[in-house]
């Protein structure tokens, strides 16, 4: 209980604007939502698209996404996500489009 405790704690005392206005890299965020009842249990869906709108990354680079279909907070595990072909099929438009990945090795 206590790792728990001190990760809320970091977060808040880290996870700044000032700190995301920083971060340039390209960006990618799936998440479960589907309505006010159906959506991540785990992370709240506010908080994830606060920060993806803090983040430093030009809007070009930068791609948000809900995931309705998922059910769960493990988007991409064929085990927990009702929808885990969306979320790859999601994953490789972004590395085409915004990385630039036309070639992607099999």
């Amino acid at each position: 209980m206590e790792a728990i405790i001190n990760l809320e704690e970091y977060l808040e005392t880290t996870m700044k604007q000032e700190l995301l206005l920083r971060i340039k890299q390209p960006t990618l965020l799936l998440y479960y939502y589907k309505d006010e009842v159906h959506q991540d249990s785990v992370v709240q869906v506010n908080a994830m698209l606060k920060m993806y709108d803090q983040l430093g990354t030009a809007a070009e680079l930068k791609r948000k996404q809900a995931m309705p279909n998922t059910g769960d907070h493990v988007l991409g595990s064929y085990i927990k996500s009702n929808d885990y072909q969306g979320v790859e099929a999601e994953i490789t438009k972004f590395m085409m489009d915004i990385l630039d990945l036309n070639q992607i090795p099999q």
